[in-house]
């Protein structure tokens, strides 16, 4: 299972497994339960490959997160005190914790016990190193991009305006009409 592949629901308790797509919504499947289930398009439906957590050097994306997790030791369970966890997440990922509420860390730390047996953390590193190396990529055509039509208008000759032959022609066949 992938990160891209696992949702959170609003108003819905756990993780769920997206299996398919609906017309009005996605299919999922309750990570855990395995209870299946439709979404509608009233749903708010957060994918945890989009989702990232303030740390003292900037956004830090989840599967980032994740990763340092399961390297850490001495990791601590959801249901401990919120401060032991703060502390933990602050020397483990440089948490922000000014910008970061204990109801998002109790959040962050039960997603990570639901998926750690379920996500393989060797693949979800290296998905991030190619997903980087694509955006890089992809910055770099459309600094080309640019550059071409920049080139490109540069070179164009400019017009010059059409002259207005017509217009006489008009009023010299009015003149001869009016005798």
């Amino acid at each position: 299972m992938e990160l891209k592949d696992v949702v959170a629901i609003s108003g819905m308790s756990g993780l769920h497994h997206v299996t398919g797509r609906s017309k009005n919504g996605l299919i999922v499947e309750t990570i855990g339960t395995g209870r299946k289930f439709a979404t509608g398009f009233h749903d708010k439906v957060s994918v945890l490959e989009d989702i990232s957590i303030y740390t003292l050097e900037g956004d830090m994306h989840l599967s980032d997160v994740f990763i340092k997790l399961n390297n850490s030791s001495n990791l601590p369970e959801a249901k401990e005190d919120i401060k032991k966890i703060r502390t933990f997440l602050i020397e483990c990922i440089q948490l922000d914790s000014e910008r970061v509420y204990d109801s998002d860390i109790k959040k962050l730390m039960n997603w990570f016990h639901a998926l750690k047996s379920v996500l393989d953390f060797n693949t979800l590193g290296k998905k991030d190193e190619e997903t980087a190396e694509v955006e890089k990529a992809e910055e770099v055509i459309e600094e080309v991009k640019e550059i071409i039509a920049e080139e490109v208008i540069e070179e164009k000759p400019k017009k010059t305006p059409a002259k207005k032959t017509a217009a006489k022609k008009t009023a010299a066949k009015k003149a001869k009409d009016s005798e």
